[in-house]
């Protein structure tokens, strides 16, 4: 308790020197209300009358003033006016201490100090529910955006258009590749040398040991690979939309469409978009995996066909 008169004293004392020393700047500063809740923002106003002599004057303050926090400071620029945003966790009567603001006088780079004059304000706590939920006393505050805080998504947008002009770039390529790309003849079937990939897939228990991401990559790869040496399209350089609209000239993907879509789509959803899926949608994956294969598998007939007309072009090469 003496503490406290003591320290209160000595503000007030300050309060009641600091305009003997600084006859060119009087400030006095006020508040709308002396009682407040914790938590509240406190709207310390400081009105100056300021010497014609005086050049330039400015709150010097940073972070705190006393137990308070400083949020912001405004000033009024068409008179010596400040409005200072305080904030405090103390209860019970709280001071705000004396506010120095520096000046400085034409034709003198001395420093100047000049002080506001101390209050007192009566802070009040909140009442707590100890079976209640934790709620923010005040909304985070929002502090004004200035150039450096742009800068770094200046720079983002710059490396996404570097970026997107990159990939653009890589994307014609790979098309122009596309347009004469003539895929190796396979040792085996293209529809064996998949259903033989996707066996091992399920043997390798993938999904069921945690390796889900690895498992969706692993069929999706294998049905690409498997479209690549039937269709003669380089199917692992397109994305997803891009396969599915390929696919739609061949007559045989019409009856398979309700299973392609959703086999691609789960996987993108698992690879790229952080899904977890539940263990029938991985057993429907590979289910998919397998009817897609077969639904595409050419007949003998088939075959053969593709066989003579590759042996035809041969001959005529």
């Amino acid at each position: 308790m003496v503490t406290r008169v003591l320290t209160i004293m000595i503000l007030l004392s300050v309060a009641c020197v600091g305009p003997a020393f600084s006859q060119q700047v009087g400030l006095t500063a006020r508040t709308d209300s002396t009682n407040f809740r914790i938590g509240d923002w406190v709207f310390l106003r400081v009105d100056g009358t300021v010497a014609a002599s005086v050049d330039t004057i400015a709150p010097a303050v940073r972070d705190s003033i006393g137990p308070f926090e400083v949020l912001g400071i405004t000033r009024d620029q068409t008179k010596p006016s400040w409005i200072i945003r305080l904030m405090t966790v103390d209860t019970g009567t709280v001071f705000i201490p004396p506010v120095p603001f520096a000046y400085t006088v034409k034709g003198d780079t001395t420093l100047h100090r000049a002080y506001t004059n101390a209050l007192a304000l009566n802070v009040r706590g909140v009442p707590v529910d100890p079976k209640g939920d934790i709620k923010d006393i005040k909304p985070p505050v929002s502090a004004p955006w200035t150039f450096r805080d742009f800068l770094p998504y200046l720079i983002a947008l710059v490396v996404l258009g570097a970026a997107g002009y990159g990939f653009s770039y890589y994307r014609k390529k790979q098309r122009e590749k596309l347009a004469a790309y003539i895929p190796p003849k396979p040792k085996i079937a293209p529809h064996t040398a998949a259903l033989n990939a996707l066996r091992e897939l399920e043997e390798k228990k993938l999904w069921q040991n945690g390796q889900v991401k690895q498992y969706y990559s692993e069929a999706t790869d294998i049905v690409r690979i498997f479209f690549e040496r039937r269709w003669s399209f380089i199917a692992l350089e397109l994305t997803t939309d891009e396969i599915l609209h390929h696919m739609r000239q061949f007559p045989e993907s019409e009856a398979l469409w309700n299973v392609m879509q959703p086999f691609f789509v789960t996987a993108d959803l698992v690879k790229f978009a952080k899904h977890i899926p539940t263990p029938q949608e991985n057993e429907n994956e590979l289910k998919w995996a397998y009817e897609i294969v077969r639904g595409m598998t050419p007949s003998p007939a088939t075959v053969e066909e593709e066989q003579e007309r590759t042996e035809e072009a041969v001959h005529a090469g």
